[in-house]
C-alpha cells in the first residue's frame, strides 16, 4: 500500500524546514552582530524578513491542519480565509529572500567601479520588485475590489487561491525572478570577473534546488500524484532553501573562525580590471 502523506506528516517536516532555516538566520545575524561587530544592513534585515514570512506561512498550514482538512477536505469560510492570507505569505513572500540576495549583491560587487554592474543590478532590483508588486495586486484583485467573495461559500465564486490563471502568473514571475537573480552572479563568474570557490559553487547548487522545488511544487498542482497534502511541505521546503542560499554569504567569517572589520562579503574573490575589490 502506498504511504500518504497526511497533516501530521506535513506539520512534522514543515517546523523542521523552520527550524533549519532559522538556525541559518541566527548564524547569519550572530555573525553579523558579534563577529563582525557590526550593525545589521538592508541585506540581514530582508534575511530575517523572511524568516518571519516563513513563520508566517507555517502557521497559516498548522492552522489548516487544525480544521482537519488535511485529511478529511471540507470547504468552509475559516479554511478560505486562511487560503486567502497563505497566499500572501508564499506569492508576496517569495520576494523577501530574492531582495536580501540583491541587496547584498548591492553590497558586494564593484558598482562604483563597473557602470555595467551597477546599470544589471538596477534593473535586476526594478524587475523584481516590479514582478512581485504584480504579484500582490494579482492575489489581492484578482477577484475584484471585494476581496471578501474569496471567503465567499457560494458555488463558482472567485477564489485566488484555487483559480488556474493567477497561479500560473505568479509562478511565472517567480520563476523568472529566480533565474534573473541568479544570472548576474552566474554571467560574472562565466566572465571571470567572480572568481569561483566552493561557496560559489555551494550556492548555485542550492539555488538550482529551489528553483527545482518550486518547479516540482507547481507540477505538482497541475498533475494528479495522489498526495494532495505534497504541496504544503514543498512551499516551506522552498522557503527554507531560498533562506539558507542568502544566509550563506554572510558565514565566511563565522567558518573560517577569525572576523575581520569589514562587511561579511568575503565568500569569494571580484576582480575588476585585475584589481580585488570588497565592501
Amino acid at each position: 500500500m502506498a504511504f500518504f502523506i497526511d497533516g501530521k506528516d506535513c506539520m512534522i517536516s514543515e517546523w523542521i524546514l523552520l527550524a533549519i532555516s532559522y538556525v541559518f538566520v541566527a548564524l547569519r545575524v550572530y555573525t553579523r552582530l558579534f563577529r563582525l561587530r557590526e550593525k545589521l544592513n538592508w541585506a540581514d534585515w530582508l534575511l530575517v524578513a523572511s524568516a518571519i514570512n516563513a513563520l508566517g506561512l507555517i502557521i497559516c498550514d498548522t492552522l489548516t491542519f487544525q480544521l482537519g482538512v488535511m485529511d478529511t477536505w471540507a470547504p468552509s469560510v475559516a479554511l478560505s480565509k486562511i487560503g486567502f492570507a497563505s497566499n500572501y505569505f508564499y506569492d508576496v513572500g517569495m520576494g523577501f529572500p530574492k531582495l536580501s540576495l540583491i541587496a547584498f549583491y548591492w553590497a558586494y560587487f564593484p558598482t562604483h567601479a563597473s557602470p555595467g554592474i551597477r546599470k544589471a543590478l538596477w534593473g535586476i532590483t526594478a524587475f523584481v520588485c516590479a514582478c512581485y508588486i504584480t504579484i500582490l495586486f494579482d492575489d489581492t484583485f484578482f477577484c475584484g475590489s471585494d476581496v471578501s467573495v474569496q471567503w465567499s461559500q457560494e458555488d463558482g465564486a472567485c477564489s485566488v487561491f484555487y483559480a488556474p490563471e493567477p497561479f500560473i502568473v505568479n509562478f511565472t514571475l517567480n520563476l523568472a525572478c529566480y533565474l534573473v537573480v541568479y544570472a548576474l552572479p552566474l554571467a560574472l563568474v562565466i566572465q571571470g570577473v567572480l572568481k569561483s570557490s566552493k561557496g560559489v559553487v555551494l550556492t548555485f547548487v542550492l539555488g538550482a534546488l529551489t528553483i527545482a522545488t518550486t518547479m516540482i511544487r507547481f507540477i505538482t498542482l497541475n498533475v494528479g500524484t495522489g498526495q494532495v497534502n505534497l504541496v504544503y511541505p514543498l512551499s516551506i521546503l522552498e522557503m527554507t532553501l531560498a533562506i539558507v542560499v542568502v544566509a550563506l554569504p554572510g558565514l565566511k567569517p563565522l567558518v573560517d573562525g577569525a572576523a575581520r572589520r569589514h562587511p561579511s562579503v568575503e565568500t569569494v574573490e571580484v576582480n575588476h580590471q585585475e584589481k580585488p575589490y570588497s565592501s
